[in-house]
């Protein structure tokens, strides 16, 4: 918060929406970055398709007791800025763990450059 933009304080803090220009120019700046990102020309932590896997095959199995061993800093430095997304995965499957077992049923993994990020679907069920 310290070194926060203003406008930045403005929508965190007081929630005020960004201007019809702000988001404009915001947009601009993702497109651009992920065009960067996608062509090579990004100074950005390359993708870790590897990582994402491991990520994966944990939340499969069901496996989430072993996350907590990930320190915020191995998270960005294993998964890249992106990384932390997933904390919305493991508090979604440990709500559904606290029904029961689970199993995942569906399965889909793809690296997205375009996206600076890896894309990835999960659907599971209670066992």
């Amino acid at each position: 918060m310290a070194t926060a933009p203003e406008a930045v304080l403005e929508r965190i803090v007081h929630g005020r929406p960004m201007t019809s220009e702000q988001r404009q120019a915001r947009q601009a700046t993702v497109i651009g970055a992920a065009q960067d990102f996608a062509s090579g020309r990004s100074e950005l932590q390359p993708l870790n398709p590897a990582w994402d896997h491991r990520f994966l095959e944990i939340v499969d199995a069901g496996r989430l007791a072993e996350l907590n061993q990930w320190s915020n800093s191995f998270v960005a430095h294993e998964g890249g800025g992106s990384a932390h997304e997933i904390r919305t995965w493991v508090a979604a499957f440990a709500a559904l763990e606290t029904a029961g077992p689970y199993r995942t049923t569906k399965r889909y993994y793809k690296p997205a450059p375009e996206l600076i990020a890896g894309f990835a679907i999960r659907t599971a069920v209670s066992t």
